[in-house]
């Protein structure tokens, strides 16, 4: 999805008073829906799990004045909101790994951490271009990061969240997000499969190798090593999801070395 995030977004909104986009900081901005793309090749493939995504909201994923997706709103409001209590600062070591267009914009553009940087496997436009299961970097290195929609990526998720616990510092932590299906029993996942009409059929889409269980998922990240916290609507209010385009079953996964 965020190779569409920079340039894609339906002229379809849905505008009503109260909406607000924390990425572009606009009131009233309505939302675009997910592009008719994803649907079309679910239906194609025969994705049983289309739509049942934790996150993603289908009728509010764009906001129709920047382009953020639903996840970069969220994360930019818990970062603001962070910012504001003190528990995140200018002097807080920040690591964005396959960095989202309108979040990192926000990030760099306000200068909101001194020393942020970018990584990817193979984006040209990123600070370092790194393996997230063998990073580069020391031990304890960051005090926060970003690693969203990374881990359904790659083959050993379990060594790629092993190596994030390593290179942060302790009490830092990092937004660590992966699409989640509710009501999904068991993580769906067989490293045989590289077919992309496979791929498709199991997973929704031709790049991803996993289909995340909710407990599953949960305890991948604490059996690394990290404290996970699970911020849900009940932490920031169903009307703050509302006013975000956020699905109700949406969460927030900030994993922390204590």
């Amino acid at each position: 999805m965020k190779t569409i995030v920079k340039v894609l977004f339906s002229k379809l909104n849905f505008t009503h008073a109260g909406t607000f986009c924390s990425v572009c900081n606009k009131d009233n901005v309505g939302f675009s829906p997910l592009p008719d793309f994803y649907s079309l090749n679910a239906e194609k493939y025969g994705y049983a799990h289309f739509g049942k995504g934790e996150m993603t909201s289908l009728d509010t994923y764009f906001c129709s004045s920047c382009g953020a997706s639903d996840r970069e709103r969220l994360y930019a409001y818990w970062i603001k909101q962070q910012i504001s209590v003190g528990r995140l600062s200018k002097s807080t070591r920040t690591i964005h790994f396959s960095p989202e267009f309108g979040l990192s914009g926000l990030i760099r553009g306000l200068k909101i951490f001194d020393d942020y940087q970018t990584a990817d496997l193979s984006d040209t436009g990123v600070d370092h271009n790194v393996d997230l299961l063998n990073l580069p970097f020391d031990t304890n290195s960051f005090d926060f990061f970003i690693c969203s929609h990374v881990l359904e990526h790659v083959q050993d998720d379990r060594q790629a969240i092993r190596e994030l616990l390593r290179i942060t510092r302790p009490n830092g932590c990092g937004i660590l997000m992966a699409p989640v299906i509710v009501g999904l029993e068991k993580t769906i996942e067989d490293p045989t499969i590289t077919s992309g009409v496979e791929r498709w059929h199991l997973f929704g889409q031709d790049d991803h190798v996993r289909l995340y269980s909710h407990n599953d998922y949960v305890e991948r990240i604490r059996s690394a090593g990290f404290f996970l916290e699970q911020l849900d609507n009940k932490y920031f209010g169903a009307n703050i999801f509302n006013r975000l385009g956020l699905k109700q079953t949406s969460i927030l996964y900030i994993a922390r070395k204590i």
